[in-house]
């Protein structure tokens, strides 16, 4: 009788492993920012409430709220910044509606980017050289590339040891555009 009771006891403890479980909940700081950031929708507040949907995605990275970011940012006209949320989105979402929509998202958005080409010769490429966008230094491998932006005004800007500083400024389109910056 023991045996019975104990192979019970194995079954019941394997069907109550496989049962499937409802997904965990967001946080308590992730969820106060992503329903402030739905009601900031709601009351017309974009670009606040893209903040707060990305500030939630910082806390909590899921899925759902990474989709939710990409459609404030498209709303507020930031295209590159909602299509790499739509597309961050594909690499974690595991719900094939949401994958879907995430999905057809990105691709609605592509043909519509702006990108920006800060285009470097060889010549420039000289020790310690620092290529800023906005005061923030980009990466040497998307130097003489086309980058996905967000349309908008924006100031390039160059700098290294021994050699005189230099600002531009530059304006994208919001959709659509293709700038480069020699």
């Amino acid at each position: 009788m023991a045996g019975v009771a104990s192979r019970i006891a194995l079954v019941l403890a394997a069907l109550a492993m496989a049962w499937p479980r409802p997904a965990a909940a967001q946080s308590a700081e992730a969820e106060a920012l992503f329903r402030d950031a739905e009601k900031l929708v709601a009351d017309g507040k974009l670009a606040e409430a893209c903040d707060a949907f990305e500030a939630s995605n910082r806390i909590e990275p899921r899925a759902g709220t990474l989709i939710r970011l990409g459609e404030c940012r498209e709303k507020n006209g930031q295209l590159a910044s909602a299509w790499s949320a739509y597309t961050d989105a594909l690499t974690r979402v595991k719900d094939p509606r949401k994958k879907q929509v995430a999905t057809d998202a990105a691709r609605a958005i592509e043909g519509r980017l702006s990108y920006l080409t800060i285009s470097i010769p060889d010549e420039a490429r000289v020790e310690g050289l620092v290529i800023t966008r906005n005061g923030k230094a980009i990466d040497g491998a998307l130097w003489n590339r086309a980058v996905p932006i967000d349309g908008g005004a924006y100031v390039i800007g160059g700098r290294a040891p021994g050699h005189e500083e230099w600002t531009t400024s530059v304006t994208v389109p919001l959709e659509g555009g293709h700038v480069s910056i020699d």
